[in-house]
């Protein structure tokens, strides 16, 4: 008799789960308190294109999603663009893509910029992250970088993203975000994305149909609990936040605009001012043409799970955000934006603090947890994701076999 495993959450993790568990004859359902399936990767159609409710794109070492995407025959639909950066330091934007556009990185001396190059090329190399556990990314980033160093770049990052929290944050956490960049350039030096092309959830979409073509079932707009559904089931694997577990929130915007404002994709806004951290501009990684033939940005904040702006309406909010990005890009004029909305995410990103402990997956013989909070050192991330729903797919398999 064929095994019947539950998964809560129909995220890319749980969607990779599910195909795993089912390719080896056992039975599966998902149930999704959303009405959508592939959590932050669930799009809204924009013209051509499905536009992710939060900004994505992959790197050419995202090897588990690279793979997942050829076993879905959508490699076709890649596309590789170069990177683009630029950091706002309160005053002006520049690039920030190699050792040359730190070289002429206005506001900082040429010691500053040579410690801050030696410690990005040392994190990239040192594959030994055990080390920075116990010790604080605000602590390490000063005294090895130098204290201009660290207030131009890193502070600002660290406190716009945690907040009140920074100065807890583990090192381990940032050696790996830094580790996992470096290791997606080319030898050249240069930083190419991946995105599918029409959005992620064409992803979403060929994983959802082939998986309904296997058996699997799906209870969308249903939210439960893992003691409604226990008994029905062999296994139950549970994806949502962890209660042991401290998250910030995000809020994003996106708008439509017939306006280019900036050369650049990507940008950090290093001004603990502004009332977002990331400014992405789509349109300077994919075409224009695919929405609408005008050019579609996100305004991206990370908000410690009190933060007002969670209960602020919505007016107000465009009012905050765009009157800043007013201030950043003088050009901008607000007349001009045809499209605009706002999305909220209470758990978006877990507190990595000194000495962080995993979160255990067992819970019992048969119930399993599988959350992003559980990657370590590594970042959340589409890649990682997938990751984590394949080893869960062995566990359960051979806890069955055991």
């Amino acid at each position: 008799m064929k095994k019947k495993v539950a998964i809560i959450g129909g995220g890319i993790g749980g969607l990779t789960l599910a195909k795993e568990l089912v390719s080896r004859d056992i039975s599966v359902d998902v149930y999704e308190k959303g009405k959508n399936l592939g959590g932050l990767l669930a799009g809204f159609p924009l013209g051509k294109s499905q536009l992710e409710l939060a900004y994505h794109h992959i790197f050419k070492s995202d090897s588990e999603v690279l793979s997942l995407i050829k076993e879905l025959g959508l490699e076709k639909k890649m596309l590789w663009i170069e990177s683009s950066i630029g950091i706002h330091d309160g005053k002006r934007i520049q690039p920030f893509m190699g050792a040359m556009d730190l070289l002429r990185f206005k506001g900082l001396d040429i010691v500053s910029k040579i410690r801050l190059g030696l410690v990005a090329l040392w994190l990239g190399f040192d594959n030994k992250w055990e080390k920075y556990e116990k010790v604080s990314a605000a602590e390490w980033m000063e005294k090895y970088c130098g204290k201009k160093g660290y207030e131009v770049i890193w502070r600002p990052l660290l406190q716009g993203k945690f907040n009140k929290e920074y100065k807890k944050v583990s090192m381990a956490w940032l050696w790996a975000r830094i580790h996992t960049r470096s290791s997606s350039k080319e030898k050249n030096g240069k930083e190419y994305l991946g995105y599918i092309k029409g959005g992620f959830e064409n992803l979403v979409a060929k994983m959802e149909k082939d998986l309904r073509k296997k058996g699997v079932k799906f209870f969308l707009g249903k939210e439960v609990e893992i003691k409604e559904i226990e008994k029905k089931y062999d296994r139950v694997i549970y994806t949502g936040a962890l209660s042991e577990v401290d998250y910030l929130g995000a809020l994003g915007i996106v708008f439509e605009s017939e306006e280019s404002l900036s050369p650049y994709y990507w940008h950090n806004i290093n001004d603990l001012e502004s009332p977002f951290l990331a400014f992405i501009q789509q349109t300077n990684l994919i075409d224009k043409k695919e929405y609408r033939n005008k050019h579609v940005y996100y305004m991206g904040s990370y908000l410690s799970q009190d933060d007002k702006r969670f209960e602020m309406k919505e007016g107000e909010l465009y009012n905050l955000y765009f009157d800043y990005l007013k201030k950043l890009f003088p050009s901008f004029e607000r007349r001009k934006v045809s499209f605009k909305k706002i999305f909220k995410f209470k758990t978006a990103q877990h507190l990595v603090k000194m000495g962080y402990k995993v979160p255990k997956s067992k819970m019992s013989e048969k119930v399993y947890r599988m959350n992003f909070a559980q990657i370590y050192p590594e970042d959340r991330g589409i890649n990682f994701a997938v990751r984590e729903g394949r080893k869960m797919a062995k566990t359960i398999r051979d806890s069955f076999e055991s």
